[in-house]
């Protein structure tokens, strides 16, 4: 009995233990989601653009390689196409769809074409880098710095 115990408590500290990275891709669409929400908000206030010209502006996707036109075709079906005039609620609902759909495509793309999976990407990569870090800062891993 003790051994049987002794094994599922430490899968269940492995399976516990990969909780951050369960998070990572949804967190990466929320933050980028959120990075690309500002976008247009500093468009808006600093310049004085339109909603409708924010959403122009902010549709580029230059971090995204080969990979910028199916961002930019989602941006435009999503985003341009469906917020026009509406509150900062449904634009960044529009933009964290736009944001989700294009990175699946993304990932479908880069599978197919034989890339490097999204996890070797350098803007992946330092957001998963940074945000460990902090987590580590703060001790909920219970590491000692």
């Amino acid at each position: 009995m003790e051994p049987n115990k002794k094994r599922r408590k430490s899968r269940g500290e492995r399976v516990s233990g990969n909780a951050f990275m369960d998070t990572v891709r949804p967190a990466f669409i929320r933050w980028f989601a959120l990075e690309k929400w500002r976008e247009v908000e500093d468009f808006r206030t600093t310049l004085g653009f339109s909603l409708e010209q924010a959403l122009q502006e902010a549709g580029r996707f230059p971090g995204r390689g080969p990979h910028e036109p199916l961002w930019v075709a989602q941006w435009q079906r999503e985003v341009c196409s469906e917020t026009r005039e509406q509150d900062s609620g449904a634009v960044f609902a529009a933009i964290e769809r736009a944001v989700a759909v294009a990175l699946q495509q993304e990932e479908a793309e880069r599978k197919s074409s034989g890339d490097r999976p999204l996890e070797e990407d350098p803007e992946y990569k330092s957001f998963v880098d940074r945000n460990l870090e902090r987590l580590l800062r703060q001790g909920d891993l219970g590491v000692d710095q």
